[in-house]
């Protein structure tokens, strides 16, 4: 969070209950967990280690001139696509970068509420754990995919960490200032900053928000939460409120946007030092600012229901026969099965390339795999999601996977497999630019028996079907040739 003035003009709130709880709403509440909100607090502040990318890290700062703010950010974006969203990366500058995920409305898919946090802090040496400013808000942002994800929602819920807040909210105003220029629909914005400092425990929490957009009625909204679902804040009204965190950014372009903050009276003591750890939090308080927060996003986008398939999670990697697709569902109810769907290059056109069966009812951890053998030719991106279907007919999708192709490095032949073979083998390469290609299968004498490739081919990465039921069992080998590059492998039929 940037320094502030202090805002003169603040009311303190109160309203009357007008609605009815919801059920649904009341879950997502109770499903808010204080010990994963601390344990992605740690996580980002350094005070435990974590696993980015398969090798363990420690995040010692967030700092944008600090190596491990970037590493940060991938921390980020794994764990939200480990709960199956589609997430981005929204790069502003050499080294300014925004991650944030997108989970589809079903109804108003093009409708979409935010909740978001900044994730980068001070100070800016090598140790800035910045746990309350702001790994606070970013756990609960967090936290609220964990438990949304699992759910179906009516309108689009967008789950976004910004960064270079600290040097004036900049990563927010590129991304509402594109989102500006494209027409984005956005109902609404609850931004966290600073949300588990209580010095004093009288559970006061600042509410900022101004006559722009749908900014009041988010605040009335967030007092609803509050007063409907007894979570115990002292919700103090600031209006018109202060521009010092990235909801600001939203103002700036008509959108309705609140700020969800501590208390500015009871400041927190070690704000941009390198002691503000999360052995100073107020963890009561800092539950019922998320509670607050995710009950509130939850009741803005209408969650729906839990999805009668809970997956837990659904991803993908490349290997060279293809794309292997990984998900586990945690329970199922009167599951048929799952059709895999594919997409190249966007994210509109997709095809239904496979069937895995489902397990029916059950309350067990379940495992699926399917592995799409796609020719690779040229560097391209590949989308992926599951339909899931019901045995009475009904379905829902999954989010997208994007499993990016990259073009290979250099012209390289692989060994055949199997081998030996009877009567088939798959015989794979790889060609870093287009270039005629020669791909032959010469018999132990250096007698041609078969041309399988003789065409000019883009670069890319290519496996072939060797059928060799004419030809009688013995030694052979395969030459490739391409862009002056030429190697030969031996392989073996048996028959």
């Amino acid at each position: 969070m940037k320094n502030f003035l202090q805002i003169a003009f603040s009311v303190l709130f109160f309203t009357s209950i007008t609605h009815s709880q919801s059920p649904i709403i009341q879950t997502v509440i109770n499903e808010t967990n204080i010990d994963s909100l601390i344990y992605f607090v740690e996580e980002l502040s350094g005070e435990v280690q974590t696993i980015i990318g398969g090798s363990p890290y420690t995040i010692v700062s967030r700092h944008k001139n600090q190596a491990s703010n970037d590493k940060a950010a991938d921390y980020i974006k794994q764990k939200l696509e480990f709960y199956g969203l589609t997430v981005y990366d929204q790069w502003f500058s050499g080294s300014g970068r925004n991650v944030y995920a997108v989970q589809e409305g079903t109804d108003f898919p093009n409708q979409k509420y935010i909740i978001c946090a900044h994730y980068d802090d001070m100070p800016s040496g090598p140790l800035a754990p910045g746990a309350d400013d702001n790994a606070s808000g970013t756990a609960a942002v967090l936290e609220a995919a964990r438990i949304l994800s699992q759910y179906q929602s009516k309108y689009t819920i967008i789950y976004a960490l910004w960064d270079e807040e600290e040097q004036g909210l900049v990563g927010a105003y590129y991304y509402a200032q594109q989102a500006s220029v494209a027409g984005d629909s956005i109902l609404g914005v609850v931004n966290m900053d600073m949300i588990a400092w209580d010095s004093n425990s009288d559970y006061i929490v600042d509410v900022h928000t101004r006559s722009v957009g749908t900014s009041l009625y988010l605040k009335d909204k967030i007092i609803e939460t509050n007063n409907l679902y007894s979570l115990g804040l002292n919700i103090d009204v600031k209006n018109p409120g202060s521009t010092y965190s990235d909801h600001a950014a939203f103002w700036s372009y008509n959108y309705g946007a609140i700020l969800v903050i501590e208390d500015g009276s009871d400041f927190n003591n070690y704000y941009h030092t390198t002691n503000d750890k999360v052995q100073y939090f107020n963890q009561p308080y800092y539950l019922m600012m998320s509670k607050a927060s995710i009950g509130t996003i939850a009741t803005l986008a209408e969650v729906t229901d839990n999805v009668p398939v809970e997956l837990t999670s659904f991803s993908g990697f490349t290997l060279n026969d293809g794309v292997v697709l990984e998900w586990i569902t945690a329970s199922e109810l009167n599951n048929n099965g799952f059709e895999v769907q594919r997409s190249l290059n966007n994210q509109v056109d997709f095809v239904t390339i496979g069937f895995v069966a489902g397990k029916g009812s059950s309350t067990e951890i379940n495992n699926y795999s399917y592995t799409d053998y796609v020719q690779f030719t040229g560097a391209q991106k590949i989308y992926y999601r599951l339909k899931q279907v019901d045995y009475d007919g009904t379905f829902s999708y999954s989010n997208v996977v994007n499993i990016e192709i990259n073009v290979p490095n250099g012209f390289v032949l692989n060994q055949n497999y199997p081998n030996p073979f009877n009567p088939t083998t798959k015989i794979s390469y790889s060609i870093a630019e287009d270039a005629f290609v020669s791909l032959k299968v010469y018999n132990f004498i250096g007698k041609e028996v078969s041309s399988i490739v003789s065409e000019i081919q883009p670069a890319g990465i290519y496996k072939i079907i060797f059928d060799a039921s004419n030809l009688p069992s013995g030694t052979y080998f395969y030459t490739l040739n391409a862009g002056g590059f030429v190697t030969t492998k031996k392989m073996i039929l048996i028959k």
